[in-house]
């Protein structure tokens, strides 16, 4: 591949390295940044979405990734809004206002999932679906059902999820029930999964190729197809666990699903599709 886009990465203030006795990346927030910056000329890598997170050691994320992005325009920033019903829409509005791409939101537990159907959240929808404002969303296949029955009001929303909807893969059972929950969002047109995040999803995520995850490529691809995934490296974590290099070779290396065409998209013409459609 010429040229990558990288959908899915972070850039803290606090840097994520600085979490792990043994991390080998730069001390201080410039640290990521500088060796992202690498990886950029090394991979010839155009752009990244950098999905934002605030809470831990990360209160103040949004405003640090809008600083960041004012003389980098190669970061597509989407800006973190909890998740809570009560003025979420008056929140992403006010994130927009101050200049970020997309809105990133998290839905870390079950407790959370009924919210996204609530009545109070309808002017969200209304207001990304409007705009045409991606909003990658951090969720498990867990709440595919419920956002599908959200999307049915909203179709033209362009949704991405984050890491393939977190996959179960520790029996064949599982995987059949991920599955099924994956195809009731494939029938909506502007939702777009991210093959991402392998590491977290097998037992020994240090060992590359994670070819585990197979079978949820595969079952990804046949349901949604090579225009509506994309790859993220998930920088910085996944280097706790993988070489960047491994990060973006894998879907190449470890599965054989994807044509030398398909790559292209999945790896750089999916994302600047979403781009065109938010400009």
């Amino acid at each position: 591949m010429k040229a990558v886009f990288d959908s899915h990465i972070h850039l803290f203030e606090r840097p994520y390295g600085d979490l792990f006795q043994n991390s080998h990346i730069r001390s201080g927030p410039p640290g990521e940044l500088h060796l992202y910056e690498e990886y950029r000329k090394a991979f010839h890598i155009t752009g990244a979405f950098v999905i934002g997170y605030e809470g831990g050691h990360c209160p103040r994320n949004n405003r640090f990734v809008e600083q960041l992005s004012g003389s980098r325009p190669w970061i597509y920033s989407f800006g973190y809004v909890p998740p809570a019903p009560k003025g979420f829409a008056a929140r992403a509005r006010a994130l927009l206002e101050r200049g970020h791409f997309g809105l990133s939101c998290y839905l870390d537990c079950a407790s959370a999932e009924p919210w996204l159907a609530s009545p109070e959240m309808r002017k969200f929808w209304e207001l990304v679906e409007s705009r045409r404002i991606p909003l990658n969303l951090n969720a498990s296949w867990r709440h595919c059902r419920t956002l599908s029955n959200v999307l049915a009001d909203f179709p033209r929303c362009i949704v991405l999820l984050s890491h393939m909807a977190r996959p179960p893969v520790t029996t064949p059972r599982s995987l059949r029930a991920y599955n099924r929950a994956m195809e009731t969002l494939a029938r909506h047109e502007k939702v777009y999964v991210k093959l991402s995040g392998f590491y977290a999803f097998v037992r020994e995520g240090w060992r590359y190729p994670q070819t585990g995850l197979a079978g949820a490529v595969r079952g990804l691809k046949e349901r949604f197809g090579a225009g509506r995934l994309l790859w993220g490296s998930d920088f910085p974590p996944v280097l706790e666990h993988n070489s960047f290099a491994q990060a973006l070779h894998l879907i190449e290396e470890g599965f054989s699903c994807f044509t030398s065409a398909e790559l292209e998209r999945v790896c750089r013409r999916n994302a600047e599709q979403i781009i065109k459609e938010r400009m």
